[in-house]
């Protein structure tokens, strides 16, 4: 059984609102699966942590997933051993049923709002999404370009790279850490993310690393290249000999993860550098040793890069956090529009039922 872990199921990158919530479950498997719409300020994430702490005390397991763009409100919760998820299913992360009934059900908050109060509030409404979209599309932009340059550093960075000593140092840590099973089993992979660009800067769940895996690896590496080509082949290394493997990808760079965590064996590689250098790691992996001669003549130009994309990432955090202030003014609205004892009293019969 997993211990209690943090996620982030979806993350802002260069490359706009990348989301793996379509991960969390699978609905081809034996599952149930809760899509939970409502507005802003409705209960869906008060709803969710309900549920998660009547799981924790009867003894279950949870896997909490956060909002990137609120990191203090829940996004979806996975109870793995009661094969049960519960997901927030509004914009920008829609989830609609593809087996409605059979695995996916709506709970729908809206049925204990006043949408009386709400018609009256119309105007205000549309006001504040409009702002809201604004502050986010502002962010975007400034991520973008952030992103495009530090795209400059990898491809730099990329043109040094020693493959053969990755591959290397790859096969000797599968083979000392990672043995395959005797079964000849293949293992599952699935995508999240560790860290999140949010309106509290760049926030990295730590604690999920210590609590899946008492062993940590760290891969120091700045640009992320390195980092991503030792984690993708370690962890396709741990699949093929049994074992799940997380990978966390990397908010600047989507498309490649850059830390992976393998459970079972309690191992976890993390590259430390940026806003998950806070984690306690058994030892520290230099990249310089796998980077040809040549690369640090690029010192200069890589440090200015890299100065002007921390400022620009700086940039659109300022604007998650204006656009977070406006998403509180909507919250504030619907909050006021709701029954909350009528929720309440929903929330304590549904917990009684899925966990009867």
């Amino acid at each position: 059984m997993r211990a209690k872990c943090a996620f982030f199921p979806a993350a802002n990158t260069p490359k706009g609102f990348v989301s793996f919530f379509d991960e969390i479950y699978n609905p081809y498997r034996d599952c149930e699966s809760y899509i939970i719409k409502g507005g802003p300020g409705t209960g869906k994430s008060s709803f969710m942590r309900r549920i998660a702490e009547a799981a924790e005390k009867k003894g279950f397991a949870t896997e909490r997933f956060f909002c990137s763009s609120d990191p203090s409100s829940l996004d979806a919760l996975l109870i793995p051993d009661k094969r049960l998820s519960l997901c927030d299913g509004t914009a920008p992360h829609i989830i609609e049923p593809r087996f409605p009934g059979a695995v996916e059900n709506i709970i729908n908050l809206g049925d204990f709002w006043d949408k009386r109060k709400l018609r009256k509030s119309a105007d205000e409404i549309r006001r504040l999404f409009f702002e809201n979209s604004i502050y986010h599309r502002r962010s975007a932009a400034y991520l973008a370009a952030a992103g495009h340059i530090n795209m400059q550093n990898r491809k730099i960075a990329a043109d040094y790279i020693n493959r053969d000593k990755i591959d290397s140092f790859a096969s000797r840590f599968i083979y000392r850490e990672i043995t395959p099973k005797k079964k000849g089993e293949i293992g599952e992979r699935s995508r999240r993310f560790l860290s999140a660009i949010s309106p509290k800067g760049n926030i990295f769940l730590a604690d999920t690393v210590k609590s899946l895996c008492p062993r940590a690896v760290g891969i120091d590496d700045r640009e992320g290249v390195v980092s991503s080509l030792i984690t993708e082949r370690i962890g396709e290394g741990a699949v093929k000999n049994g074992y799940d493997v997380i990978y966390c990808h990397c908010p600047m760079n989507p498309e490649d993860s850059e830390h992976i965590l393998v459970p079972e064996k309690g191992v976890a590689l993390v590259r430390v550098n940026g806003a998950s250098g806070e984690t306690e790691c058994d030892r520290i992996i230099h990249t310089g040793r796998f980077m040809n001669d040549g690369f640090y003549k690029n010192r200069s130009l890589l440090r200015f890069n890299s100065r002007v994309r921390d400022e620009l990432i700086r940039e659109s955090i300022a604007c998650l956090r204006q656009a977070k202030v406006i998403h509180d003014k909507l919250e504030n609205i619907y909050m006021d529009a709701m029954d909350f004892d009528l929720l309440n009293e929903f929330t304590e019969s549904f917990i009684d039922d899925i966990f009867a």
